[in-house]
């Protein structure tokens, strides 16, 4: 998510409250994952498909899912904490989230993004010390990822994202657009994740 998904959210937080009831019926929401950002600075994501909300998470709190309809779903809660928001446009959402225990609630903006489509063919980078990535994107599947010159091994792509371990070293990753990935690896005997990103080139 970039400097304008944070300035849109910010904005619509200060200004925006959940759809009207008419504005609501007008909305068909998009199918998809949705990301964005709290009134205090914390990532919002989840998911939406058919009537279903899931995998509601603000940073790594886990809440979980909602009943969606007529372009919103009303207060919902799992395992103390409750969310409801509502559709602004086919793709902007606007609710709250708060724990079942508080009375008040913090706002939340999140927006969807086109489906992402990955580019077939080799992609380098590197990761934040300065070691080279390098893979292949091919019929579902990252190929040949390295780091460093040292080959790592494969991995299958769902929706756009990847994550394994390899006898030494784990991988995970997602393209944040048709060209570019981005993730991170560690060795498999560490919990110390290192960020890389990789972008498509002509071989």
């Amino acid at each position: 998510m970039g400097g304008v998904g944070l300035a849109t959210a910010g904005f619509g937080l200060a200004s925006t409250a959940p759809a009207t009831s008419a504005q609501a019926l007008s909305v068909v929401p998009q199918h998809g994952s949705y990301s964005g950002v709290d009134h205090r600075g914390r990532i919002v994501t989840f998911s939406f498909s058919g009537t279903q909300v899931s995998h509601f998470q603000v940073n790594h709190l886990v809440i979980g899912g909602a009943h969606a309809s007529q372009g919103r779903w009303h207060e919902t809660c799992h395992n103390g904490v409750c969310t409801k928001g509502a559709w602004i446009t086919d793709s902007h959402v606007s609710g709250f989230w708060r724990h079942a225990s508080d009375s008040s609630w913090t706002a939340w903006d999140a927006r969807t993004s086109p489906p992402v489509t990955p580019y077939p063919g080799t992609y380098m980078g590197n990761d934040h010390s300065g070691l080279r990535v390098h893979l292949s994107f091919h019929n579902g599947h990252v190929k040949n990822f390295n780091v460093d010159h040292n080959a790592v091994g494969d991995a299958a792509v769902s929706d756009g994202k990847f994550e394994v371990c390899h006898q030494s070293i784990c991988f995970k990753g997602d393209w944040e657009n048709d060209y570019t990935v981005v993730g991170s690896w560690r060795y498999s005997n560490s919990h110390h994740w290192r960020p890389w990103e990789a972008y498509a080139y002509a071989n």
